[in-house]
């Protein structure tokens, strides 16, 4: 018989503690590492202390290992998806070189995203981008769009009128680009905007105005910034003499298909560039003999029609204006300009073909 009298059953060794916590965080995912700790820790310790609960520490511990093994495999497999998943477009660019930014964070030269869009609204005036978040990339890999200029709006006073903010930025950009890209011929098919601030106050707030290149098709993976140093001196001197024409070209805005006042301005815009720059030609000393030909035709050309460009900017109507413009069925020197440019050994391209696009 034994010590505990007929009929009594033997006490049952206490439960171990571990074994119990070892399965409850198991199966709890973000603790499952420390319920296969506990689990192995108690399968330890319960032959040496005589508790109960070798059964639940087996189950902790290959329930949390079967966790963590999982958890492991998901983290390594979708790494790698991720990477795939940036590599080949994930985000605004698909790199993991970008970083999230701000339009009012751009500074001269940065290649970025806008989230906004590249451009306002076709035929919305002094349309402003509500939604400023970019994504700034390298330039050595694709982006739509590159800082090529900033400049502070002028005066320390008031400006609450977003068309006069909007005049101010269109024309403090175009002399930047010429700055940036002097040869805006080589350009690739981009557009030209910028952000402004919407007003400004007489004491404070942002005054900068940044300029950019756009591109919605076929995204540059190089910055567009060129080196003076990679032209020759003919090739400086000629740029140099063509800047106040280009400048000229450049100013165009949207209204000058639809506003007289516009297109006037802009007609003797074009006829005081077009003979700056042929006068600056004429004065260019030391072009090879090849060039004087194709240069003097472009002199002349510049000069004919800044006649007819001025011509028209006095013109007092629509029909008269447009009648006065196209005098002789050609409205600009592009055909004179290509044979100046091949003979100087700059890049042409085909003459119905041009540099960038005026937009936004």
């Amino acid at each position: 018989m034994g010590p505990y009298g007929p009929g009594q059953p033997a006490p049952q060794p206490p439960l171990s503690g571990v074994a119990v916590a070892s399965l409850v965080l198991s199966l709890l995912v973000c603790l499952a590492p420390l319920g296969l700790i506990l689990g192995i820790v108690a399968l330890v310790r319960i032959p040496g202390n005589g508790k109960r609960g070798k059964g639940l520490a087996v189950a902790g511990t290959a329930v949390g290992g079967a966790v963590v093994a999982l958890t492991t495999l998901l983290l390594v497999v979708g790494g790698a998806r991720f990477d795939a998943w940036t590599e080949e477009g994930g985000g605004l660019l698909g790199s993991r070189d970008t970083k999230a930014g701000t339009l009012n964070h751009l500074n001269t030269g940065d290649c970025f995203a806008p989230a906004g869009g590249l451009f306002a609204p076709e035929g919305v005036e002094h349309e402003r981008m509500t939604d400023t978040s970019v994504e700034i990339v390298p330039c050595d890999r694709p982006h739509p769009a590159q800082v090529y200029g900033t400049f502070r709006l002028k005066g320390d006073h008031a400006i609450s009128d977003p068309a006069a903010v909007s005049a101010q930025a269109f024309e403090g950009c175009v002399p930047l680009l010429h700055d940036f890209a002097p040869d805006t011929w080589a350009l690739p098919d981009v557009g030209f905007s910028s952000y402004y601030p919407e007003s400004v106050s007489g004491t404070g707030g942002d005054r900068t105005v940044r300029c950019w290149l756009g591109a919605e098709d076929g995204l540059p993976e190089v910055s567009l910034r060129q080196d003076p140093g990679t032209w020759d001196a003919g090739q400086r001197a000629y740029l140099k003499a063509m800047r106040p024409s280009s400048e000229a070209w450049f100013s165009s805005t949207g209204k000058v298909d639809t506003d007289l006042a516009a297109a006037t301005a802009w007609a003797e815009r074009m006829a005081e560039g077009g003979a700056e720059s042929a006068k600056l030609l004429r004065a260019i000393d030391g072009f090879p003999a090849r060039t004087r030909g194709p240069v003097t035709a472009l002199a002349n050309r510049l000069d004919a029609l800044s006649g007819i460009q001025r011509s028209a900017s006095r013109a007092a109507t629509r029909a008269e204006f447009e009648k006065r413009w196209d005098i002789d069925g050609d409205e600009d020197a592009s055909g004179e300009e290509w044979e100046a440019r091949l003979a100087l050994g700059l890049p042409v391209e085909d003459e119905e073909e041009g540099g960038g696009e005026q937009q936004g």
